[in-house]
């Protein structure tokens, strides 16, 4: 019996701790896309990577208000940086049409333009 409070004791720690990581991921996401490109986003995804694997988070949504203007962000919990930036074809455009370069890895203080 208390062999099984324990190891649920456990499991509510993991659970409660990977919440911590998950959200913690989905604010540098919002952050990154709002500093880097001004874009005001509704994530509708976040998704834990299994930690065998990689330390990442992926956090998906679209641009508020135009729901065609899908992307994901890959957040490294381990250092809380952005990893990976992907989009769709409509993003892409739509950021080119903003005057921002979305390929630009290290954009600096330009933000990409």
């Amino acid at each position: 019996m208390i062999v099984f409070i324990l190891g649920g004791c456990s499991r509510v720690d993991t659970k409660d701790k990977d919440q911590e990581i998950i959200d913690r991921s989905e604010s540098i996401a919002i952050q990154y896309l709002k500093e880097t490109y001004g874009l005001d986003v509704t994530i509708t995804e976040k998704k834990i990577l299994p930690k065998m694997a990689m330390s990442w988070v992926t956090v998906s949504g679209h641009v508020t208000d135009h729901e065609n203007l899908i992307f994901s962000v890959s957040v490294d919990y381990d250092s809380n940086e952005k990893e990976s930036f992907s989009f769709n074809t409509e993003l892409e455009e739509f950021l080119i049409n903003k005057g921002y370069d979305p390929y630009i890895r290290d954009r600096g203080g330009d933000s990409g333009k």
